[in-house]
């Protein structure tokens, strides 16, 4: 009789705690945080590698812990015990973030989707008293068409954001009870990139402390990008992530000694990787030890390397850098690398 595939896991030995129920190694997993548990086996991994519990955990370490939160927020159908969002320090969960980013099963997709699931949480609970007209409650109800068309909406430049994607009026619940009342008591912004929403009041204006997001770094010290979006193949997937997290989470340690974006800057110069070299020069990212987003450090090494190891006139890593950081750059390297690109002589042979 034809009994099927086999488990290929049947004939290894386990271990006591391998050998514990789904369910009671799922717990012991979240009491726990510890995120290489599922790779100590492939049991442990087949018990705890699940997409619900991914999104748990990016609930937990990826949620906004603006005042608004504190009350009423973390439902246990949103974040169910023992996950505990008030319970993190904030170096635990620095830790945690930088912990899960590092993960391979902690994808752009998968943030995308936590996001939807985000915002429509937050206008679940925080617009509970608020009352909009049909048609705004209609699109209140169904923002998946909203994010699957985002090319319109805001990326943040400079780490500046506006007054949001998306912005619906609303009455308070008693206020809408007056027959002639026609007031805008709030304003329901949203930003679909960054998976934030702001209930405000008519003339305020975007600010942080009042903001739902996912996700949102520790103020105090950021998770830190993954090397996986920063190294080949370079996709689009990739940049796309990269510009979610550029804002908030942090490239360097030390703003003043960019070690890590260098060491990227030096292979892609020597490797001829001139489109991704040309999009990390577009984006903006913070350090660990500074808040403020600043364009890719360029150093004048790397001008030097352009020489060295470029193609001679119309070079286009010489062309990139000067059409991208023409103001930032000290005076002596554009005058060298404007002569390296406008020489009529090619380049000399190795």
């Amino acid at each position: 009789m034809d009994l099927g595939p086999s488990d290929p896991l049947a004939d290894h030995p386990c271990s006591r705690l391998e050998s514990l129920p789904v369910e009671i190694l799922q717990l012991i997993f979240l009491h726990s945080l510890e995120v290489n548990l599922p790779r100590a086996s492939p049991r442990l991994s087949q018990a705890l590698s699940t997409p619900l519990l991914y999104t748990w955990l990016i609930r937990l370490a990826f949620s906004s812990p603006n005042s608004g939160s504190r009350e009423g927020f973390f439902t246990p159908d949103f974040l169910p015990p023992p996950l505990d969002f008030w319970a993190l320090s904030w170096k635990e969960r620095q830790k945690l973030q930088t912990d899960l980013l590092a993960c391979r099963w902690c994808t752009f997709p998968l943030f995308r989707r936590c996001q939807r699931e985000y915002v429509a949480h937050a206008i679940r609970r925080k617009c509970a008293g608020l009352v909009f007209q049909p048609d705004d409650r209609a699109v209140l109800s169904n923002l998946d068409p909203r994010f699957e068309n985002l090319e319109a909406c805001d990326w943040a430049v400079l780490g500046r954001r506006g007054k949001g994607d998306l912005i619906i009026p609303a009455q308070l619940e008693e206020a809408s009870r007056t027959p002639s009342s026609r007031a805008v008591d709030r304003k329901v912004a949203i930003w679909f990139h960054f998976g934030a929403v702001q209930i405000r009041k008519p003339h305020e204006i975007y600010h942080e402390n009042d903001i739902f997001r996912l996700p949102c770094s520790v103020a105090i010290g950021p998770g830190r990008i993954p090397d996986k979006v920063l190294r080949s193949p370079w996709s689009d997937a990739q940049f796309e992530f990269l510009q979610l997290l550029s804002s908030d989470f942090y490239l360097d340690e030390d703003e003043a000694r960019p070690d890590r974006s260098s060491d990227i800057t030096y292979r892609l110069i020597r490797t001829r990787k001139i489109e991704p070299f040309r999009r990390l020069l577009r984006i903006s990212f913070r350090a660990a030890n500074c808040r403020v987003p600043a364009r890719w450090p360029l150093q004048q090494s790397h001008y030097s390397l352009v020489r060295r190891c470029g193609s001679g006139p119309g070079d286009p890593f010489a062309n990139v850098i000067l059409n991208e950081r023409w103001d930032d750059m000290p005076a002596e390297a554009k005058q060298d690398l404007l002569r390296y690109v406008e020489s009529s002589s090619p380049k000399d042979g190795p």
